[in-house]
């Protein structure tokens, strides 16, 4: 019997994955399918029912923030008129079992890999296929969620305007900034121990998000000196407005979607036109507004950008092992001053 997959994990404050960076960077399904190769049935039980709790997080945020976002719109002036039918026409490409949201087809999710989880601890010839099973359901379940999200900010970008993108995704993630804020001050706790806690989340997230054209939730790892990275070709979520292989040829910042991308520099979003409207909450939490808090950013990302031609579909996020390394040009492309760098 090998070593348990899983664990607590205090910063997360819930049972996670366990193992090294390398094993830790290998989709949560993948391992579970592998765990069953090699007779460890308990193991792949826990792997998946773990993947139900890599995913909370998402099925909170992806019921959460439409309705925020469209109380959002209403209080900036837009009638709910134009509301109504910004709505009905994302209604219409997105389908109407997208725009009715995550918690109506979550416990199909939780079902699922509840059955699967059995079938792995009972033995059952068919385990892969229902862990399988399990991970295709929790696919189109969130596929359908960032769709509904995306859309939502995309109707905001058209009917409020894009310079007033940065504001939503600051009112969306209020509550993240406050608890981001205050666990990664270096007065709070050692930075070795925040790039620790960083890195786990990247990972735990990205599993949920099943990043990769596999759809796995498989990701990159980068070791270079002062850095480690985590790449993400593509990323379930923002990678969904911008590469064909995970959308059946159809990103959904081309038609007949649309969605919005950035049609001029804005510090919010790596003054970089072309980077999609969902793809700013990363460059807010991870760079912005630690560097306004705190004096640096807590994750640096190279992020994708829309090209309809030749669209750059991959995601790398970079936790520096010393925030005093974070080179000038990070600040300066999210218009911040690289003074306010930490010093050693």
């Amino acid at each position: 019997m090998t070593d348990a997959p899983v664990g607590y994990e205090p910063s997360l404050g819930r049972v996670a994955r366990t193992g090294s960076w390398a094993e830790l960077a290998r989709g949560t399904f993948r391992c579970a399918v592998e765990r069953l190769d090699r007779g460890d049935y308990e193991a792949a039980a826990q792997l998946v029912e773990v993947s139900v709790l890599e995913a909370e997080e998402l099925r909170d945020v992806y019921d959460r923030w439409p309705a925020a976002a469209l109380d959002w719109i209403r209080d900036h002036g837009v009638t709910e008129q134009s509301l109504q039918a910004a709505v009905d026409r994302l209604t219409g490409v997105i389908g109407e079992q997208a725009i009715a949201g995550i918690a109506a087809e979550w416990p199909r999710y939780t079902e699922a890999a509840a059955r699967a989880a059995r079938a792995c601890r009972d033995r059952d010839p068919a385990a892969a296929e229902q862990v399988e099973q399990a991970r295709l359901i929790w696919q189109g379940i969130h596929d359908r969620a960032v769709d509904r999200v995306s859309g939502i900010v995309d109707i905001a970008v058209r009917l409020v305007g894009e310079d007033h993108l940065g504001a939503l995704w600051d009112f969306l993630m209020a509550d993240w900034y406050e608890v981001h804020a205050r666990r990664y001050a270096l007065d709070n706790q050692p930075w070795r121990e925040s790039a620790r806690q960083l890195m786990i989340a990247i990972v735990d997230g990205f599993h949920a998000h099943l990043a990769g054209t596999g759809r796995q939730g498989d990701i990159e790892l980068i070791h270079e000196p002062h850095r480690t990275g985590f790449r993400f070709d593509p990323c379930g979520s923002g990678g969904r407005s911008l590469d064909p292989r995970i959308t059946d040829g159809a990103p959904r910042a081309g038609g007949p979607y649309g969605f919005a991308v950035t049609t001029k520099p804005h510090d919010w979003a790596w003054n970089t036109v072309g980077i999609c409207s969902y793809c700013v909450h990363c460059c807010q939490l991870n760079e912005r507004m630690p560097i306004d808090r705190l004096g640096y950013p807590t994750r640096v990302i190279d992020p994708p950008v829309w090209d309809p031609q030749a669209p750059s579909t991959s995601c790398t996020w970079w936790v520096y092992h010393d925030p005093a390394d974070v080179p000038d040009h990070v600040y300066r492309r999210v218009g911040r001053d690289p003074s306010r760098r930490p010093r050693r």
